[in-house]
């Protein structure tokens, strides 16, 4: 990665900046630009972290603080306790430190926000521990996220404790990035308990995590009524499906009682929600079942299919009269433009016998300028049948 050098002049200017009662995102902006600027230098000597921008806010005893660096951006919450005396309005420094080194922040906090500069420095007592332990590739970045999650030795032994004395290289990467601190961890043991899971890998664990399964979403489902056991890789799939109590319980608020995880993560699949159902409601169509709904869709029957039939005169068309016509390839257009050549009434069943015989708009122009006498839609149709191609 290239190094950074920001010149003396730019740094006062940065620091200028930040005294300056302007938005957040204003600051980070400019930090940025300037990084950019100046990317063909460095500043710091023998591969030492780039300063990096930080942003944050305050709620409640926490503290969110989006970090970025040099090509990556990571966003951690932290103890306010942990961090001290925030400064105010006037520019001042606050230091974090932990088992795996210490962060020193510069910026300014107003009205519960902050920005500024941030710079790491790794403990090298603690790197050389985890060396010993044999873990390579400990750049600045990986700490930083050691730093962030708080991985000490602490957390080494209370995984072995917990059945999980080898901890892969990779693995602890993982951990790292994905903040698997250890109270995220002892829920993930706890659900395993108390949903008799046995004892997942780490690799599962770290899987549950990026795809944001976690106890409080297992939970959810077992308070709206889902008493029976939900297998890990079944809640995975419920959440990359994006199935969720809140959509759910949208389908139960309309009436529709007894639905399994199966069928919702079967309903979001197809695109059937309560939305498409009610535009379907609305246009008359009541009492549409799950399974119905599901078919409408796969067909690709829709409110604007009805509305553009509407428009041309069809009125009062069904449910299964619409998905018949999409599926023979019948649509307000291909009507339209034979309309366009003269034929004014036509049914939607001759709309539907002229595609499945292959009479199109096209078909009938070139019938016309080869001086082929023909008046009516059967007799093109006729002509079609007998061979008569374009």
């Amino acid at each position: 990665m290239k190094k950074i050098l920001i010149t003396g002049l730019s740094f006062i200017l940065l620091l200028a900046g930040l005294s300056a009662r302007a938005q957040t995102a204003k600051v980070k902006t400019v930090v940025k630009s300037q990084i950019h600027i100046h990317n063909n230098h460095g500043w710091g000597h023998g591969g030492q972290h780039v300063p990096g921008v930080w942003d944050a806010y305050i709620e409640d005893d926490k503290v969110y603080i989006d970090m970025t660096g040099e090509d990556w951006e990571s966003g951690r919450t932290f103890p306010l306790s942990e961090l001290g005396a925030l400064p105010g309005s006037t520019e001042g420094s606050f230091n974090m430190t932990r088992e795996s080194g210490t962060i020193t922040f510069k910026g300014v906090f107003e009205g519960g926000k902050g920005h500024g500069f941030y710079k790491f420095a790794e403990n090298p007592t603690f790197k050389a521990y985890l060396q010993q332990k044999g873990y390579t590739g400990l750049d600045t970045e990986l700490m930083l996220h050691i730093f962030m999650t708080d991985i000490n030795k602490g957390y080494f032994e209370y995984l072995a404790a917990n059945g999980y004395g080898s901890v892969s290289n990779s693995q602890l990467k993982d951990l790292a990035e994905q903040d698997l601190n250890r109270k995220a961890l002892g829920d993930y043991f706890t659900l395993f308990k108390t949903e008799n899971y046995g004892h997942p890998s780490l690799d599962k664990v770290v899987e549950l995590r990026e795809h944001g399964v976690n106890a409080k979403f297992v939970n959810s489902f077992h308070e709206m009524g889902y008493k029976e056991n939900i297998p890990l890789d079944k809640a995975l799939e419920l959440r990359d499906h994006g199935v969720s109590p809140d959509f759910i319980s949208s389908f139960l608020k309309m009436g529709y009682k007894d639905i399994s995880l199966d069928k919702a993560t079967e309903l979001r699949d197809h695109g059937v929600n309560p939305q498409f159902i009610s535009s379907m409601q609305d246009m008359g169509y009541k009492n549409i079942s799950l399974d119905k709904a599901q078919e409408l869709r796969d067909h690709g029957v829709n409110e604007q299919f009805f509305n553009t039939l509407k428009e041309l005169g069809y009125k009062n068309v069904s449910l299964d009269r619409a998905q018949e016509l999409i599926d023979h390839g019948v649509n307000a257009n291909f009507i339209r433009s034979i309309r366009d050549l003269g034929f004014s009434d036509v049914s939607l069943d001759k709309a539907q016998e002229l595609v499945d015989h292959g009479v199109n708009a096209s078909f009938i122009k070139k019938m016309k300028n080869k001086g082929v006498k023909v008046n009516t839609l059967d007799e093109y149709i006729k002509l079609r049948d007998t061979g008569f191609n374009e």
